[in-house]
Order: structure tokens, then sequence, then C-alpha cells
């Protein structure tokens, strides 16, 4: 049998590769079988996870279809509101208006007596003004030819005394 395996040397390292690759296949058997359980899992998951996405989604729906209604009535309370306060502010400004126009009226009346009243006393005034302006000029004429008559006066007794030169 030596000379048998001696002529088949090949076949000796078959034999003891055997063994591993009968175990190694078992392994793979046992990891298919796991990874086969695995791919159920993963579907499982996957269904469960697009169930409750699909869940979420109506739910999701159900939240908006409730925010718009809200939206909804707020914009109609808001636009009730608007309305109500633009009313009562339309019947302020007319009773606003009303009393200003009555203000103005009497104000302008007041305007024009005062106006008038200033007329009168702008008119005396110019006449007091022309007479008083009248009389300052003569009274500035006089001075001022009086104080040139000294000055020439002085000069001329200046220049003239013996003590000039």
């Amino acid at each position: 049998m030596n000379a048998l395996r001696e002529e088949f040397p090949m076949e000796e390292g078959l034999m003891r590769l055997e063994p591993r690759v009968a175990r190694i296949e078992g392994e793979v058997a046992q990891l298919n079988s796991r990874l086969s359980g695995v791919e159920v899992d993963l579907r499982d998951l996957r269904k469960s996870m697009d169930q409750k996405l699909d869940k979420l989604d109506a739910r999701f729906e159900k939240v908006d279809a409730r925010f718009e209604r809200l939206e909804a009535k707020v914009d109609d309370r808001f636009e009730r509101l608007e309305a109500k306060v633009d009313d009562r502010f339309k019947g302020l400004e007319a009773r606003v208006g009303d009393r200003f126009d009555k203000l103005d009226s009497k104000f302008g009346a007041a305007i024009e007596k005062l106006d008038a009243k200033i007329d009168r006393v702008d008119a005396q005034f110019e006449n007091k003004l022309e007479a008083f302006t009248t009389r300052r000029f003569t009274l500035w004429i006089t001075l001022i030819s009086s104080a040139v008559t000294i000055m020439a006066t002085v000069l001329a007794i200046i220049f003239s005394s013996p003590h000039g030169h």
C-alpha cells in the first residue's frame, strides 16, 4: 500500500482535505440557512416598516387636515374681528371728523378776529413809526452836522496853533 501511496501522492492530500471540505461545506450550509432566515427577517422588517410608515403618513395627513381646519377657523375669526374694528374706526373717524370741523371753524373765526386786530394795531404802529422816523431822521442829521462842525473847529485849532507845526 505504501507503494500505492507513493504512486498517488495527490490522493493522500485529497483524503486529508476531504474532512476539511466537508466541515467547510457544513459551515456554508449552516450560514446559508442562517442567511435565508435573515432574508426572511429583513423582508418581514421591511413589510413592518412599510406598514408603520403608511400609518404614520395617514396620521400626518389627519394632522394636516386638522391644521387646515384650524387655520380656516382662525382666518374667519380674524376677518370678522377686522370687520368689527373697521366699522368701529369708521364711526370714530366720523365723530372725530365732525369735532375737528367744528373746532376748525371756531379757530378760523378766532384767527380772523385776531388778524383784524393785528391789522389795526399794525396800521396804528406804522403811522406812529412814520412820524417817529421823520423826527429821528431830523435829530440824526442835526447830531451829525454838529459833530462835523465840532471836529472841523478842533482840527482848525490844532493845525493853526504855533505848536502844531
